[in-house]
């Protein structure tokens, strides 16, 4: 189950992220002279591409080997929010958080599917059950 509560947290992360952008959103704003609704858009893009990539990745990348995918998910993830921060015009702060949300979406399934082949039977539903809450526990 220790491998599962490393899923857990990569899922808790993820959620964490879209929750602290958007309390950002009127600094956003305000550094880069745009609007509320502007700033919007860098939790609009994140929240578009994890939903457009999580389908996407999940198909391709059936049965190929998923710590290393699940490490690179959370690499590219990361590299978009470190861009995220280092961001020097709002363009870039988009294309940055379009980055971490196809990380996300890469991570996000296969979170899932490698905690219920970690675990025998009998306890792929706390497994699925503890990876699935990890997301919901930021809020």
């Amino acid at each position: 189950m220790r491998k599962v509560l490393l899923l857990t947290i990569g899922m808790f992360a993820l959620g964490f992220d879209a929750y602290v952008v958007a309390g950002l959103l009127p600094d956003i704003g305000e550094t880069f002279k745009i609007s509320a609704s502007e700033s919007g858009q860098v939790v609009s893009v994140f929240t578009l591409c994890y939903a457009l990539a999580a389908p996407v990745f999940a198909t391709l990348l059936a049965g190929k080997p998923m710590r290393r995918i699940l490490l690179l998910a959370l690499a590219v993830f990361s590299v978009g929010n470190g861009a995220s921060a280092l961001a020097p015009s709002f363009f870039w702060l988009l294309m940055s958080r379009a980055v971490a949300g196809m990380g996300a979406g890469l991570f996000s399934p296969l979170a899932a599917t490698a905690a219920a082949s970690l675990v025998s039977k009998e306890k792929r539903g706390r497994a699925l059950g503890m990876v699935l809450g990890g997301m919901s526990m930021e809020s």
